[in-house]
C-alpha cells in the first residue's frame, strides 16, 4: 500500500493564503499620507462613486463683486480666483456642490461644441444653472479638443478661422443666454502672438493666456521678462507687452509635468505655497496680486491624485480639502467679474 505524500505547492498556498488573512495587503502596499494634512481624510468609498451630497449651506464669504465686504474676511490681504477649464461634467457633479456649501463661485470655461458632446460634459443646462447661480462662464473656442481640433493651435490658424473661433463662441454662449466677457486661449500658448490678442481684444475685456504663479494687477511682477509698470497692451514703440488684461496668467493643478509626478499630498502642500506666493505683495487689505488657480477634470474615482495619468485632474478629496483651506484660512474667493479696468492708469483691480 502507497503512503501518501503532502503537496507541497497546495502547503505553500495554504500558507499564502493565512498570510494574507493575518496581514493584509494594505500593509504591504504603500499607503498615501492622508494623516500628514490635517484637511485630507482617508477616502469614502461611496462618496467616490456618488460625489459630495452637500446642498448649499449659510457658510458665505461676503458679498462677491461691490468691492464693499473685503474688510470682513478673516484675512483680507488674501485672495484667490477659481477657474475650471474645459467643461467636464465632474465640475458640475462634484465641484459644485462644495463650492456652494462654502459660498465660493467660480469661473467655467467652456468650448461650445464639446457642451453635452458624451456623458463627460456639462449639458446646455447645467452650464445655464452655473450661470444663473452666479458664477462666469467664460469661452474657450467654438472647436478645442474636437477631433482633428483636439490640440487647437490659435497661432496657427489662418485669420478667418481664428475670428471664427474666437468672435462665433462669444455668440453661441450669448444664443444660450449667457453673455461673457472673457476668453482662455487654448494651452495659454498665445500671449506673444498680436494677431490672436487683437482678436480677442475685440470681443472680450479680459482673457486668460499664460501660466504663472500671480496675477499682478500692474503688470509689473515680472522683471525677469518685463519692465513694464502697468498693464497697456502695446508699448510706447508699439510692442506687445509682456502682460495685459488679454494675457492674464494663471496657475494649474497638474500633477504630472516636466518631468514629475506628485501625490495629494504634494499637490496640497503646492496649492498652499501658492496661495502664500502674494503674501509679500499684498499688504493693509490692498492688493496688488492674486493667484489664479486653474482646474480641470474632478476625479471621484480614485484615492489620490497619483494613481491616473490624467496630468490636469484632481481627487475629489484633494479639491475638497483645498476648498476648505480656504474657508478655515479666511481667503476671499472672487471671479473675473470682480475684476474691472482702469483705462487712466491701465491697471486691474477688484471692484
Amino acid at each position: 500500500m502507497l503512503k501518501s505524500t503532502p503537496n507541497i505547492g497546495i502547503l505553500v498556498v495554504f500558507i499564502s493564503m493565512v498570510v494574507l488573512l493575518v496581514f493584509p495587503l494594505q500593509g504591504l502596499l504603500p499607503i498615501v499620507g492622508y494623516s500628514q494634512i490635517p484637511y485630507l481624510s482617508t477616502p469614502n468609498q461611496e462618496q467616490q462613486r456618488q460625489g459630495p451630497q452637500s446642498q448649499p449651506s449659510e457658510i458665505t464669504q461676503g458679498s462677491s463683486g461691490d468691492g464693499t465686504g473685503l474688510n470682513n474676511y478673516a484675512n483680507n490681504n488674501m485672495v484667490v480666483i477659481l477657474t475650471f477649464g474645459d467643461g467636464y461634467k465632474s465640475q458640475y457633479i462634484y465641484a459644485k456642490p462644495i463650492l456652494d456649501k462654502y459660498g465660493y463661485k467660480a469661473n467655467f470655461f467652456v468650448t461650445c461644441k464639446r457642451v453635452g458632446i458624451d456623458n463627460s460634459q456639462m449639458t446646455w443646462q447645467e452650464i445655464g444653472q452655473l450661470y444663473r447661480e452666479g458664477h462666469v462662464i467664460g469661452s474657450k473656442t467654438m472647436n478645442y479638443g474636437i477631433n482633428t481640433t483636439k490640440s487647437l493651435d490659435l497661432t496657427h490658424l489662418p485669420t478667418k478661422e481664428l475670428e471664427f473661433e474666437v468672435g462665433q463662441s462669444k455668440q453661441c454662449l450669448l444664443d444660450h443666454g449667457i453673455n461673457t466677457t472673457v476668453f482662455a486661449v487654448p494651452k495659454n500658448i498665445a500671449s506673444d502672438n498680436a494677431t490672436v490678442v487683437n482678436t480677442i481684444a475685440k470681443y472680450y475685456d479680459l482673457a486668460i493666456n499664460g501660466h504663472s504663479n500671480l496675477m499682478y494687477l500692474h503688470c509689473d511682477g515680472w522683471d525677469q521678462y518685463s519692465s513694464q509698470t502697468d498693464c497697456r497692451t502695446y508699448s510706447d514703440d508699439g510692442r506687445l507687452t509682456f502682460a495685459n488684461r488679454y494675457s492674464i496668467r494663471e496657475w494649474s493643478m497638474q500633477h504630472i509635468g516636466h518631468g514629475n509626478s506628485y501625490n495629494d499630498s504634494q499637490m496640497f502642500e503646492k496649492f498652499i505655497a501658492e496661495l502664500n506666493s502674494q503674501n509679500k505683495f499684498n499688504k493693509g487689505g490692498i492688493i496688488n496680486a492674486i493667484p489664479i488657480i486653474g482646474y480641470h477634470n474632478i476625479n471621484a474615482t480614485i484615492s489620490d491624485v497619483s494613481y491616473t495619468t490624467e496630468s490636469s485632474a484632481t481627487s475629489l478629496d484633494l479639491f475638497e480639502a483645498e476648498m476648505k483651506y480656504l474657508h478655515d484660512n479666511g481667503f476671499r474667493v472672487i471671479t473675473f467679474s470682480d475684476l474691472g479696468y482702469d483705462e487712466n492708469s491701465n491697471s486691474l483691480y477688484i471692484k
